[in-house]
């Protein structure tokens, strides 16, 4: 166990996009997103949860490889990013590049969803993103890095493997370390147990996947 979550700036982040490094460094991610299930996770989640109808919002949206194929599940999910739109995002889905602490339009989307971002903010990021999605959600789906030693080790098992680049290697630690155990993260979101119901599974392989529905 890490006792203590240290969040520290990701190099990814600060690379050009078009940069050979940071195109190897998404492939790294497409490649352990699909070993570690993610997708299929968040379709079979939303699949159970989702209400006719109803639009969503994916935060750290990236390159857009989730939401595309989320798209199907959920019609017209909406992604949220620093980066442009994707050239091949679904053409009636929204994009917005924007800061998401600076995002205004929550009470558009009841279902929030996010891989692999959570973890990059710091406590009082949390607790911002958390107000909006106390104050507008119904679904929150998130799947981010179970900060144990077992994930970095298997993290670093799996590095040479697929040959994955140095921003990789040193990125996957740093989000490992910046990474959540048990309920911390709807904790830290200040959720009230109160007003939603959820629920943490922390998977073998070193994500801890949280499902937050409002209760009714």
């Amino acid at each position: 166990m890490i006792a203590t979550r240290i969040v520290l700036p990701e190099l990814l982040d600060e690379l050009p996009s078009d940069s050979p490094a940071a195109q190897h460094s998404r492939r790294d991610l497409r490649i352990l997103n699909r070993l570690l299930g993610s997708t299929a996770w968040f379709g079979r989640v939303l699949r159970e949860h989702s209400w006719s109808g109803e639009r969503a919002l994916e935060i750290g949206a990236g390159t857009g490889e989730l939401g595309r194929t989320l798209s199907t599940v959920v019609p017209g999910l909406a992604g949220l990013d620093f980066n442009r739109r994707p050239l091949d995002w679904p053409g009636n889905a929204p994009w917005y590049e924007t800061n998401v602490l600076l995002f205004s339009a929550w009470k558009t989307y009841p279902i929030v969803i996010g891989n692999l971002i959570f973890h990059h903010f710091d406590r009082d990021g949390l607790a911002r993103l958390g107000a909006n999605i106390n104050a507008h959600a119904r679904l929150l789906v998130a799947s981010e890095p179970l900060r144990t030693r077992r994930t970095e080790r298997l993290f670093s098992f799996v590095c040479p493997l697929i040959r994955a680049h140095p921003v990789t290697r040193y990125d996957g630690r740093v989000s490992i370390d910046a990474g959540f155990r048990g309920d911390e993260l709807p904790r830290l979101l200040r959720l009230d147990p109160a007003v939603w119901s959820w629920r943490v599974h922390e998977t073998w392989l070193g994500s801890s996947r949280l499902v937050a529905e409002r209760r009714v």
